[in-house]
């Protein structure tokens, strides 16, 4: 059964409260993933959250994948209330244009990839938990970039709003598919939490720079939905 056609809460009067069905699901759901012979190993978990109504936003399912060989190692959790409720937001930043030198004497000459190119990228990647981007609430920033184009080597390093954040290794995920679609394959992308700002730091990292885990990750329709859901273009 599909986990994207089991994770729609029914409409309700009161959305503090999920409906009967998704209580039956969650505790099925529960029940198979520990049931499993034997149990997954405690490695370092994957969170995501299946995209939720208006009215039920404060519920948030999270898949939380194992770090194993076995991508049907899944532990099923409910998280319920947001993770940061009232997250600090900022204003955004004027956008800035390059400045064009007068002594240029090819016009079609390949110009050299800078910071500034790489955080207009990733500047409107929307928030999973909230609707705003990533940079109004200062998860990325254009200091947080480095750019080799020499080397072809890209570093962007992120701030989770808060070091507890289950969210962190998709916000991450969602920067490095973002470059994946923007940039050349030459290329070499690291991803990488701004060093203590979260929990569990290294493991983050070590996740979101391991390609076959990146791999899996992204052959998995749930997630793939989700990611494409927060880099979708803004129009505000």
């Amino acid at each position: 059964v599909s986990s994207s056609d089991l994770f729609h809460p029914q409409r309700t009067t009161n959305p503090r409260k999920p409906s009967k069905h998704i209580k039956f699901i969650t505790i099925a759901l529960l029940f198979l993933s520990l049931s499993n012979n034997p149990p997954p190993p405690k490695k370092n978990p994957f969170w995501f959250r299946i995209p939720q109504s208006s009215e039920s936003h404060r519920y948030l399912f999270a898949f939380q994948f194992w770090a194993a060989t076995n991508l049907e190692e899944i532990d099923f959790k409910m998280v319920v209330g947001l993770i940061n409720a009232n997250p600090t937001v900022y204003e955004k930043k004027e956008r800035r244009t390059r400045p064009v030198s007068s002594d240029v004497v090819d016009e079609y000459a390949v110009e050299p990839i800078d910071e500034l190119e790489i955080f207009d990228h990733i500047r409107d990647i929307k928030d999973p938990e909230h609707p705003y981007s990533l940079e109004e609430l200062k998860v990325v920033t254009e200091d947080s970039v480095e750019v080799d184009d020499n080397r072809s080597y890209v570093r962007v390093t992120f701030t989770p709003t808060v070091e507890h954040c289950s969210m962190a290794t998709v916000i991450g995920l969602c920067l490095r598919v973002k470059l994946m679609r923007s940039l050349p394959s030459r290329y070499k992308v690291d991803i990488r939490v701004a060093p203590g700002t979260h929990a569990t730091e290294a493991a983050v990292n070590k996740q979101l720079n391991d390609k076959e885990r990146v791999a899996a990750a992204l052959e998995n329709p749930n997630l793939v939905e989700m990611v494409d859901e927060c880099l979708a273009p803004s129009y505000d």
